[in-house]
């Protein structure tokens, strides 16, 4: 093991794991608890049209890089900001909004990238290939992890406020409308600026998985934000870990290791209540 650590790929895949995994437990936290956890799930998937059209019309020269990322941040945050558009302005249910944003734009997607020469590469959209990441790919994520915490840090009251009730928040003072807005726009560019690494058929698992572990043993809105943000560390590394050790397929590594701290925490809070 410590041989593997010397690995520069694996440094910087530990790095990513390391700095993302919080970063996605803290946002699966609020997007559980306001009912959105299909939401991420449906923007990672559409993203598949942005690789595609991204392709054929020549925005980026291949799936992965810089010029393909600010295709996918682009395409990401309009297909969340019209999703909120509906979401607002029809009587159509969430998850009817999510499931035919969800199913339309992943059925797009497929047909553009099957138009494609090669598409059979893009395997590692899919599932994710962080064990290729470059030093950009670790500041950006580094980045990334900045403007979440710092997004966080601003508006954390008012995304608890509006999970309660959002008449409450707009009693207090608070643009609902701008903070939810807002709120989408920063899961759709977590989303586009993370798939390459861990995948849009596994992106939406390491939001969610952590979340709903830490809301097994939380007692306390900020005891779920910290849980999260803890599991989704320590089941990331583990994944990268067992991957780099077994030589195992590294994001369904990290989604069975997040899936396992679930399975734990599940236990522990039945624990706890036959205590209680």
């Amino acid at each position: 093991m410590l041989e593997l650590l010397q690995d520069p790929q694996l440094q910087r895949a530990l790095w990513i794991a390391l700095i993302a995994g919080p970063v996605l437990g803290l946002l699966g936290a609020i997007i559980t608890l306001r009912g959105l956890a299909f939401f991420s799930d449906a923007i990672s998937h559409s993203a598949m049209t942005g690789v595609g059209l991204g392709l054929i019309l020549r925005l980026a020269n291949d799936v992965y890089g810089p010029s393909m990322q600010a295709v996918l941040v682009v395409f990401c945050c309009v297909i969340a900001l019209i999703m909120a558009w509906l979401l607002e302005r029809t009587s159509l249910r969430a998850d009817t909004v999510i499931a035919f944003s969800y199913s339309g734009a992943t059925a797009l997607g497929v047909i553009l990238i099957s138009r494609l020469k090669g598409y059979q590469s893009l395997e590692g959209v899919l599932f994710g290939e962080i064990l290729f990441a470059s030093d950009w790919d670790v500041w950006l994520v580094i980045g990334l992890a900045l403007i979440v915490a710092l997004f966080l840090a601003l508006n954390l009251r008012g995304l608890l406020l509006c999970t309660i009730e959002e008449n409450l928040a707009r009693l207090a003072g608070i643009n609902v409308r701008r903070l939810n807005y807002s709120f989408v726009v920063l899961i759709a560019l977590v989303v586009a600026l993370l798939l390459q690494q861990l995948g849009a058929l596994l992106i939406g698992g390491l939001i969610v998985i952590p979340a709903a572990a830490s809301r097994m043993v939380a007692r306390s809105f900020r005891q779920m934000l910290c849980l999260s943000a803890g599991f989704a560390l320590i089941a990331g590394a583990a994944g990268i870990l067992a991957s780099a050790q077994y030589n195992l397929p590294t994001g369904p590594s990290i989604v069975l290791a997040n899936t396992f701290v679930l399975f734990l925490a599940m236990i522990a809070g039945q624990l706890v209540l036959k205590r209680g």
